[in-house]
């Protein structure tokens, strides 16, 4: 077999990689570790909220996309956001 240079080889691995991205996408299947306090902790909020840990986790997950979306394309609009939210926050105590 040839040696590959550089370039060749840069795109290769690329090549590979984005291959095995792809078959990570097909499966529908990520796995990740975290410790026993996040985990238990994840657990706590599954029950709390009454769905399935892999619901929550997929929620959460495309939450935080749906945030980075977001921000890409309004970097003040995140801000935006909190200071609404605080204000709601006010009007529903003041309502109480």
């Amino acid at each position: 077999m040839a040696k590959l240079n550089a370039k060749q080889l840069k795109k290769a691995h690329q090549e590979l990689k984005d291959d095995a991205r792809q078959r990570v996408a097909d499966r529908g299947v990520l796995q990740f570790r975290a410790g026993p306090e996040t985990i238990l902790a994840v657990m706590d909020a599954a029950e709390k909220n009454n769905v399935p840990v892999g619901s929550l986790l997929r929620q959460w997950v495309q939450e935080k996309l749906a945030l980075e979306n977001a921000y890409k394309r309004a970097p003040d609009l995140l801000e935006r956001i909190s200071v609404l939210e605080e204000a709601v926050d006010y009007l529903q105590k003041k309502v109480k």
